[in-house]
């Protein structure tokens, strides 16, 4: 119900209680004025009859005839023993036959006080009437005078009055709830635009106030409320300015994110934790052991609830799948009420990356110290024989020293790529990229190879374009080429080739480097690029290579926007592509 209706209800009720309480009191005073006025009218014509009455009349019936039909009311005379000596609404024989008068109440009370009074129904006429009884002759009672009003003249007289009365209140009545309607809605409008505004700011119209104009306390109260409600909209506005940065950011975490309440029901998740444990929705409200099906997490997760505990760092649990470990931090949060049970939030921190990555340096000390230790190993015998045995024996003393200045060749090779890779992986080389002329450095790399093909019965052949133009760096690709096609010569056979060509794709430029050798397995193909795998170990280690060319080459080809790629078949050959830009595009 609105406010203006139960407003209105309340004043109509409160009109309706007055007007009743109004009316009910009028009508009583009307009622008593009007036997007031009655009986005043009937004492002075009962007293102008006493006077007649005193004076003395031959026939009393006629008398009381007469004056009945002149005042119109009923006039009876009495003598002083009671018996009736006239009626005005009897004739003579009636009134010879009417009973003693002499103990009706308003006789009595004038025989004792010189009048009466008395609301009664006659015994005679079975009316109710209204007597007036006056006593004639105080010292020597003549008799009675008794004039009788029909209350039926005055029940007609109050309610002629009190209709009219009624009347009045009811048309006050319908003016007062007019007024009151319009009083109530010029009251209740403000009251309920504040309400209207409150259901429009609560379904998000934002653009609404309420009237304030005036100095009234309603006025008062919607400048209160338009004040409030803007305060509100600019709390509203930071808390979602808040609640947007914060999901940002929880969603922006790479580490998964999981609030769990002292109920075991999962508050917050973000997109990290759907990923870790592949949920394909949102578990907010869903239990913690149905959701979560790791006993590690749970474990450490109920004991922060229950005992306040805190985990960080302790705890890394894997996951199914290749290689996936987190970490588990678990924090409790501030309990509600004592005895309650924590809030926990629980971080999973991805370190597969770093596993693998001291998986890497783990894998990379072991084999750096393999390669180090055999010639280390060699040159130390060497040295050993040479002091223990007979330096005098030049030919085998030369040939000990050749085998250790071989070893420590092997070495110094090994430093010297290991410390190229190391500044190539930080960034710490320093590109010159500009346009390059690749059958020229290909001819270059054929050149200076050129011996150690012709010793290991290898022909080398280039079909690269002349011109052929690629983005790159000059002695990085030199280095690369070099890599890949002395790789080529060692691994062929007598009689092989090495082929060099090259074709333009888009806005790429493709270089190949082919060869006739004995071609890799499928399953080290990817491999190869890895730091010191070897195919074929033994020959590798023969042929003088460190195990690190081609991690080298991969690196160089990243860093002049390129990429390299490699196809194979085991006993008829390998085929190196080097992706390079153009000399018209963006190297980056």
């Amino acid at each position: 119900m609105r406010i203006r209706h139960k407003l209105l209800l309340i004043l109509i009720a409160t009109a309706l209680a007055g007007s009743a309480l109004v009316g009910v009191g009028s009508v009583w005073l009307l009622r008593e004025a009007t036997r007031e006025h009655y009986a005043a009218r009937i004492r002075a014509e009962t007293a102008l009859l006493e006077d007649r009455v005193r004076v003395g009349a031959d026939d009393y019936q006629a008398l009381a005839v007469e004056a009945g039909k002149s005042l119109g009311v009923r006039i009876t005379l009495i003598s002083p023993d009671g018996v009736v000596v006239g009626d005005s609404a009897k004739g003579i024989q009636g009134v010879l036959e009417m009973e003693n008068h002499l103990g009706r109440p308003e006789i009595q009370t004038a025989l004792s006080r010189g009048a009466g009074e008395s609301f009664r129904r006659s015994d005679t006429t079975n009316e109710e009437y209204f007597y007036s009884a006056r006593l004639v002759g105080r010292e020597e009672p003549v008799g009675f005078v008794r004039i009788a009003l029909p209350s039926s003249w005055l029940n007609e007289v109050q309610s002629r009055h009190a209709r009219l009365v009624t009347g009045i209140v009811l048309l006050a009545m319908l003016l007062l709830t007019g007024v009151a309607y319009a009083a109530v809605r010029r009251i209740s409008k403000p009251v309920e635009r504040m309400s209207d505004l409150a259901d429009r700011t609560a379904r998000g119209d934002l653009d609404v106030e309420v009237p304030d104009r005036g100095m009234d306390e309603v006025s008062r109260l919607g400048a209160s409320v338009n004040r409030m409600k803007r305060a509100l909209m600019e709390k509203i506005g930071e808390l979602q300015d808040e609640r947007v940065l914060f999901s940002s950011v929880i969603g922006g975490m790479r580490e998964g994110l999981l609030v769990v309440g002292p109920d075991r029901r999962i508050r917050l998740a973000n997109d990290a934790l759907l990923r870790i444990f592949d949920l394909r929705e949102d578990p907010s409200g869903g239990l913690l052991a149905e959701v979560v099906r790791h006993p590690t997490v749970i474990r450490d997760i109920e004991a922060a609830i229950e005992d306040g505990g805190e985990t960080t760092g302790e705890t890394v649990i894997r996951m199914d799948g290749p290689g996936h470990a987190f970490e588990l931090h678990v924090t409790p949060l501030a309990a509600k009420e004592a005895g309650e049970g924590h809030s926990v939030l629980a971080l999973f921190f991805d370190i597969t990356r770093l596993e693998a990555l001291e998986g890497v340096r783990r894998t990379f000390v072991a084999n750096v110290s393999h390669e180090l230790r055999t010639p280390l190993t060699a040159i130390k015998a060497f040295v050993e024989t040479l002091i223990d045995g007979d330096l005098q024996d030049r030919d085998h003393s030369l040939e000990f020293l050749e085998i250790t200045r071989k070893h420590v060749g092997r070495m110094e090779a090994l430093i010297d790529d290991l410390t190229d890779l190391s500044l190539i992986e930080t960034g710490a080389i320093t590109l010159e990229i500009a346009e390059v002329d690749a059958s020229a450095v290909a001819r270059d790399v054929f050149e200076q190879l050129k011996p150690r093909a012709v010793r290991s019965e290898v022909r080398l052949d280039s079909r690269l374009p002349t011109p052929f133009p690629v983005q790159a760096d000059r002695r990085r690709l030199e280095q690369v080429l070099t890599n890949l096609i002395d790789n080529a010569i060692k691994f062929n056979k007598p009689g092989g080739e090495v082929r060099i060509g090259g074709r333009i794709d888009a806005d790429r430029r493709i270089l190949e480097v082919e060869d006739t050798g004995t071609g890799i397995p499928s399953e080290s193909r990817e491999k190869i690029f890895h730091r010191f795998f070897r195919v074929d170990p033994d020959r590798s280690r023969e042929a003088g290579g460190t195990g690190l060319g081609l991690a080298i080459v991969k690196h160089l080809m990243r860093l002049q926007g390129g990429s390299i790629r490699v196809d194979s078949e085991l006993g008829i050959g390998t085929r190196f592509e080097l992706d390079l830009p153009s000399p018209h595009s963006d190297p980056g």
